[in-house]
């Protein structure tokens, strides 16, 4: 072989070389489109430098990827095994589902960004696929892809725990076991069988999450009995959310300072109202997002105690003729709340002091209004709603701390004497206070 051929051989070696390494780059094992991801099945020429990328196993700054292994933030990448848009299409399942955002393999896990199937190959930023010598042409694409696989990466870091709320709130059962009306129940908690009404209007339709409510009787009282008298029940027929009437043990409910059998046995009755948030979600859609407390007396009382210890899954709080007498109280994050009490009240006394007859103590309602305002860390000044009512709104996390004072009222505030509905201004609140 003359010298002239043998130059002429190498060159077709060298660019043929070149030739594999871009088609690898754009198709690869998968391709743009197909399973491998955007640069090959291994990513973007084995990395930096070597099959296993610049300083780590398979990606350029680490194993598999921009950031770890498989890619941008999880194995798999920054979006998942695929192409730019899944198998060979745009999107190959929901947004949430399987392979989305928030499912298996969302962001964070062994999927995509989008679905089955995403920006990066298995592998991540780099792999085993092209030459680790190729020229000048693998290590501009090399840079473009590493950057490409950082903004993805940086994107999609901050979508996992928006998109993770999002699902929960939107997940549903297959098949729903509430029908419309009263749902009579029991549920077996603390030893004891507990029972409750879950009333769903015929407004709600399945498939569709809605907000729950539950509504605490007082001492004395029955979930039929504050069914019948709240008036939440008409407001859930107006606009669509589910209610739920717990019955406490021996008609009480463990407030810590009262009530009846529920405090002198100490009945977990916060771990109660969890079971039944489970139970419940696992019978309808449910909207996790929007789950309420509300109550009467004893009921309200308790209502408070839920707004410090059980933050975490109630988004706010409305109690009617009781104050906040939990201590400590210490909510897992800032909780909005309202109070509605009335100014001619002997039961909880207004002005709080000794009451009732075991002889408690009660802040009184301003009292609790400042020890929530202090718990929510709200300043400013107040704004007053509905005329008899007042708000703190510069709380923590955006909550809001609000106290109805209605005149020529007692205990029972559900009739008050100004015409003033507990669950309409309940609701506006509620709907303004989501669970973050």
């Amino acid at each position: 072989m003359s010298g002239n051929e043998i130059v002429i051989a190498l060159l077709a070696i060298g660019l043929g070389a070149c030739g594999s390494d871009s088609r690898a780059v754009q198709r690869g094992t998968g391709g743009v489109l197909g399973t491998g991801g955007a640069v090959a099945n291994g990513g973007a020429q084995g990395g930096a430098t070597s099959s296993g990328g610049g300083p780590g196993v398979g990606g350029r700054p680490g194993s598999g990827g921009a950031v770890g292994t498989g890619g941008g933030t999880a194995s798999g990448g920054a979006s998942g095994t695929g192409g730019t848009s899944g198998s060979g299409g745009t999107i190959s399942g929901p947004a949430t589902g399987s392979g989305g955002r928030t499912g298996a393999g969302g962001a964070t896990g062994s999927g995509g960004a989008m679905a089955t199937g995403g920006k990066i190959g298995t592998g991540g930023a780099s792999g085993s696929t092209v030459h680790p010598d190729a020229g000048s042409l693998r290590d501009a694409i090399s840079e473009d892809v590493a950057d490409d696989v950082a903004q993805d990466a940086a994107q999609d870091a901050a979508a996992p725990q928006a998109d993770a709320a999002d699902a929960k709130a939107a997940q549903c059962p297959t098949t729903s076991t509430l029908k419309a009306g009263d749902n009579k129940a029991t549920l077996q908690f603390g030893g004891r069988s507990r029972s409750y009404v879950a009333y769903v209007p015929s407004s709600v339709k399945s498939g569709t999450a809605v907000p729950l409510i539950f509504d605490f009787h007082g001492h004395g009282g029955s979930a039929s009995q504050e069914e019948s008298s709240s008036g939440w029940k008409k407001k859930a027929d107006q606009t669509g959310f589910i209610m739920v009437y717990p019955d406490g043990v021996d008609s009480s409910w463990n407030v810590g300072n009262c009530c009846g059998l529920a405090m002198s046995e100490n009945v977990d009755d916060v771990g109660f109202t969890k079971a039944m948030i489970e139970t419940l979600s696992k019978a309808a859609c449910i909207d996790g997002k929007r789950v309420y407390a509300t109550g009467m007396s004893n009921g309200a009382g308790f209502v408070h105690r839920l707004g410090c210890e059980a933050a975490d899954v109630i988004a706010a709080i409305a109690a009617a003729s009781a104050d906040l007498v939990t201590d400590p109280c210490t909510p897992a994050r800032p909780i909005a709340e309202l109070s509605v009490r009335g100014l001619s009240d002997t039961t909880v006394a207004y002005a709080g002091g000794n009451t009732g007859s075991t002889g408690w103590y009660d802040p009184g309602a301003k009292g609790s209004l400042d020890l929530w305002k202090k718990i929510d860390q709200c300043t400013g000044s107040e704004t007053t709603t509905h005329q008899y009512c007042e708000s703190y709104t510069q709380c923590s996390a955006g909550v809001e701390i609000t106290l109805c004072s209605l005149p020529n009222t007692g205990h029972d505030t559900y009739n008050n004497a100004v015409g003033l509905s507990v669950p309409d201004v309940a609701w506006e609140m509620f709907q303004r206070q989501p669970m973050p």
